[in-house]
């Protein structure tokens, strides 16, 4: 081995000819670049490649990954001194055939796509690696007389390197041109030609900001616009979706990170990493950032303190999502969310009573917690907290939270619906939730947005020491809300629940055209209601914000809330209004 060093650790420019084994893209490209280098240069095929090897410093092979072991042992019997390759993902094993027969392995994989076969690489990053001392140095070496940049990266770490490097190149080009199908689908044509400025503005912000670079919806939290994106998506590329929830979770985690900060809450609405209607099929649990080991499932307060101790002394970013199972995947995009928030998730499945009123579903609530169980454990979940009834409520248990009526005696919570003592009961759970759990995060859905305001309220009053994160509504491609109680419907009472979201959507429409009233944007939901046969409990427009009454829109963003019963299920939905075009504070360019 002290002779093969003494053989190559002259420049490349004092040695015998290189060849280059593969006359595709790649290879035509280095052998011009060596050419043009001064470096003595053969350009072969993979049949040729033993006769025109030999004399030679060292051969490169510019072939498929899956050639690379065949290719190398066609030239063990006679051996060169070094035999590399231009693999961004294979290891040096795949030459272990001539390394046998005494030659040292390198790899030189230049950080670029390669379009043709004439393809420059001065000035560009190249991962180089070495059997040995000697190998790697002329891996450096001949990189660098070609003008490429040369960086190490360990042999068992060349597959993440490489996975890197393709969601940086060949994903970007796969993301651009279904933007561009997107829009011929929105009746746009020329996509591809519209969007490279856009694309390549981008690109030059990211190089030079980095996650700085973030605009658009998510980065700025305007969860109405991504919740139009998601029902765009499911109309016209309903193949997209899956893409759109899985970057949209990392965006909302990447601007939580960012420097410039942000409304952390408005920030995560829009992770929620699976499209809607839909459900991974994965069966393997996906990583978990928490404890390791896979999820624990507790049943006491003293299980669950006891689990939690050690991730709290560690500092670790606790995050919440309590439910009342019966899973679906408005419950899964919560916990994605917290995935990706928080260094470890707890679930709590608990199907509280005092929240429900006389006569109604509490016995015959949707039960499955043992899907549940494994729905959440694929979802990466830390912690599964399934207390039961006398462990929340035990005997002599006398205390509850309320919040004003302003907030809690209305919509769902007037007294000829389920009555204020219905938020009582939900306050007063999640207040016991939040100080058995003491997470620094909670995650809830908008599907309830007068809860997720109540429960918003009641952690800033009693300053609970937690984030309250809401998320948007989750919906079935047809444009049902999801909801554990969708299990009541048949296929008939399926058909007229649809009328819900429909309503909404036709009361979006007449704000977008103009529409101010509030009573006729109101008006606008119900007559669609009634128009399917469906008999609203209530349908009102509130201040998002606050809850309180509104005349008009102002340029406020409105919540217009539905409340109806539909066979045997109570279904209820919202959408928040944003006249923008009377609030320009609120706009921003994408």
């Amino acid at each position: 081995m002290r002779e093969l060093e003494r053989d190559i650790v002259h420049t490349p420019t004092e040695r015998a000819p290189i060849v280059i084994v593969g006359r595709g893209r790649v290879g035509a490209s280095l052998a011009t670049a060596f050419g043009q280098a001064g470096l003595p240069v053969r350009l072969t095929s993979t049949a040729a490649a033993a006769e025109r090897s030999a004399g030679a410093t060292a051969v490169l092979l510019c072939v498929p990954d899956a050639e690379i072991a065949s290719t190398a042992a066609a030239l063990a019997p006679r051996p060169p001194k070094l035999v590399g390759h231009v693999s961004g993902a294979g290891a040096l094993a795949a030459l272990d055939s001539t390394t046998r027969a005494g030659a040292g392995a390198f790899s030189i994989h230049p950080l670029q796509t390669f379009a043709d076969g004439s393809t420059p690489v001065a000035g560009i990053p190249c991962a180089i690696a070495g059997s040995d001392e000697a190998a790697e140095s002329f891996a450096e070496a001949l990189a660098r007389d070609v003008g490429m940049r040369p960086f190490a990266v360990p042999d068992e770490r060349r597959a993440a390197y490489h996975a890197a490097a393709s969601i940086a190149s060949n994903f970007l080009v796969a993301l651009k041109e279904s933007a561009a199908g997107l829009l011929e689908a929105a009746g746009v044509e020329d996509g591809r030609e519209l969007l490279a400025p856009l694309v390549l503005r981008t690109a030059a912000n990211w190089a030079e900001h980095g996650v700085g670079a973030l605009t658009g919806p998510i980065a700025r939290g305007d969860a109405e616009t991504v919740e139009r994106h998601r029902a765009a998506l499911a109309e016209l590329a309903p193949e997209l979706l899956p893409i759109y929830e899985a970057l949209a979770a990392r965006t909302a985690a990447l601007a939580r990170s960012s420097p410039s900060g942000g409304d952390s809450a408005a920030l995560a609405l829009a992770s929620q990493s699976a499209a809607p209607g839909r459900r991974r099929t994965d069966t393997a649990p996906a990583e978990s950032k928490g404890g390791g080991g896979g999820m624990r499932i507790v049943h006491t307060k003293r299980e669950l303190r006891e689990a939690l101790a050690g991730h709290r002394r560690e500092g670790k970013r606790i995050g919440l999502v309590p439910t009342m199972g019966a899973f679906h995947e408005g419950h899964l995009s919560l916990m994605r969310a917290a995935r990706a928030g928080c260094d470890l998730v707890v679930v709590s499945l608990f199907v509280n009573p005092s929240q429900f009123g006389p006569g109604e579903d509490l016995a015959t609530y949707p039960r499955d917690e043992s899907r549940d169980t494994e729905l959440a454990e694929r979802e990466g979940v830390d912690l599964l907290w399934i207390p039961s009834v006398d462990e929340m409520y035990p005997d002599g248990f006398g205390t509850a939270v309320e919040v004003d009526e302003a907030l809690t005696g209305i919509l769902d919570g007037a007294a000829d619906q389920r009555g204020p003592e219905h938020f009582r009961g939900v306050t007063t759970v999640v207040a016991k939730l939040f100080n058995c759990v003491q997470p620094d995060a909670a995650f809830f859905g908008r599907k309830d947005a007068q809860q997720a305001v109540v429960i918003e309220r009641m952690a800033r009053d009693l300053d609970f020491p937690v984030e309250v994160i809401a998320l948007p509504t989750v919906r079935d491609p047809d444009g049902l809300a999801m909801s554990s109680r969708n299990v009541y419907l048949d296929e008939s009472d399926r058909e007229s629940a649809l009328a819900l979201s429909r309503a909404l959507r036709a009361a979006e429409r007449a704000a977008a055209n103009g529409e101010r009233s509030a009573d006729v944007i109101v008006s606008t939901a119900i007559n669609e209601l009634r128009s399917a046969g469906v008999n609203p409990e209530y349908v009102e427009a509130r201040d998002a914000r606050d809850l309180s009454p509104v005349a008009d829109l102002n340029g406020r963003p409105v919540l217009l809330a539905v409340a109806a019963r539909v066979g045997r299920a109570r279904l209820i939905d919202n959408v928040v209004i944003t006249n923008q075009a009377d609030s320009p504070e609120q706009m921003e360019a994408f």
